[in-house]
């Protein structure tokens, strides 16, 4: 299992210093720089909201990157190793890329206002969900429509296509009052089926039933009656458990229905491939939109946890899953003063790296949601899971 923490701690001035109290308390899990840009910030209230509208982002934008690869394990039926080698995010691998994570300003300018930014991605997403449901809703009528096909081809003799079965031999050919039906009877009722048949409609021609196929479930017959009445015996073979198959003998229907099964089957192959480029084609684009929501997360809550100027450090860990617990604590251990802005400013007059904030400080005080949240750090502390290939 991949996972990342996407994490912030304040610099007091010396960001060189903030990267080594990290480096020195995750042993030996590897520490990389993860570059912001400098954002606008806007005002607090405005913050307070983008962090819940991210948040909502975030959750969603990870479900949809796991659409994509549950879709293209399932289309393709490739192994997770096969699909990670098909799958890129700006040439480079999902983990190359969060790894050496670089905000792409050409598609996302970080000089536009927060709510202008994450609307932009918001658009983006929206527009790549909506083209995600309409070829899917092609793909599944397209595999009905097969399965149709294969039902015909490989069902039992109740459901599936007699054309091969039944030859022109079999039927009472330009007549003008007779009519030959064929009707599945279950195997174990063929017996009364031979009993019966001549009585469960007037106008039944006597000793006219022939069985032209068999499988494991039912018996194939042949039986001929007058036309008039065909409706009638149908309803009473039903009432019977006897299948009247809605069937007559077309030569054209024959090849229609052959040309018709490949070209569905045809274009099953032609729309998964179609499909497939296009969830590795735009695979990419998902992953940036999540990651950059990522970024954009941890800036505004750097801000609202830390306070104005910003002046934190952020930074992805990729931790020592064995160890991951103890890591966490030791972060938590150290940066405890975090948990009131009071704190965080004697802590860093102390170390003399800043100025002391003022009385009205616009860092949130997060000590009394502490004992509630159970997945609280003092520092600002975001996953990256990346567990969607794990076997």
């Amino acid at each position: 299992m991949t996972l990342y923490w996407l994490l912030s701690v304040p610099a007091h001035g010396d960001d060189h210093a903030a990267w080594r109290d990290v480096k020195a308390r995750i042993g030996e899990s590897d520490l990389y720089d993860f570059h912001l840009p400098q954002l606008k910030i806007g005002t607090l209230d405005t913050l307070v909201q983008l962090s819940d509208e991210l948040s909502k982002l975030d959750t969603a934008y990870e479900a949809t990157t796991g659409k994509f690869i549950d879709t293209l394990r399932s289309l393709t039926q490739a192994n997770n190793e096969e699909l990670a080698s098909k799958l890129s995010v700006e040439g480079k691998t999902v983990d190359q890329y969060v790894r050496t994570f670089s905000w792409n300003n050409a598609k996302y300018r970080s000089d536009r206002p927060l709510p202008e930014i994450i609307g932009q991605i918001s658009e983006s997403m929206a527009a790549v969900d909506a083209q995600l449901k309409t070829k899917m809703t092609q793909y599944n009528a397209l595999r009905n429509s097969l399965a149709t096909v294969r039902r015909k081809q490989n069902g039992n003799l109740s459901v599936k296509s007699l054309n091969g079965i039944v030859k022109r031999s079999d039927c009472v050919a330009d007549s003008e009052y007779l009519q030959t039906l064929f009707v599945a009877v279950p195997r174990m009722l063929t017996r009364d089926w031979l009993n019966s048949y001549e009585r469960l409609s007037s106008m039944v021609v006597p000793r006219s039933s022939s069985k032209l196929a068999e499988d494991s479930e039912y018996a194939l017959f042949s039986v001929v009656v007058f036309k008039r009445v065909q409706d009638e015996f149908a309803a009473k073979a039903r009432d019977a458990r006897f299948i009247v198959r809605d069937f007559v003998y077309d030569e054209e229907a024959l090849e229609q229905d052959r040309a018709h099964a490949l070209e569905v089957v045809e274009q099953e192959e032609e729309l998964l491939d179609t499909i497939g480029e296009w969830l590795v084609g735009t695979f990419g684009d998902v992953v940036t939109a999540w990651v950059h929501i990522k970024a954009l997360r941890v800036f505004v809550e750097s801000v609202l946890r830390y306070g104005i100027p910003p002046d934190f450090v952020p930074l992805l860990v990729r931790p020592n899953m064995k160890q991951a617990s103890k890591i966490k604590q030791q972060l938590a251990d150290f940066y405890a003063y975090l948990e009131t802005s009071s704190r965080a400013s004697e802590r860093a007059k102390l170390a003399g790296k800043a100025k002391p904030r003022a009385a009205d400080d616009s860092a949130l005080d997060m000590h009394e949601f502490s004992t509630i949240l159970s997945d609280y750090t003092p520092f600002v502390l975001f996953n990256i899971p990346w567990t969607f290939l794990d076997e």
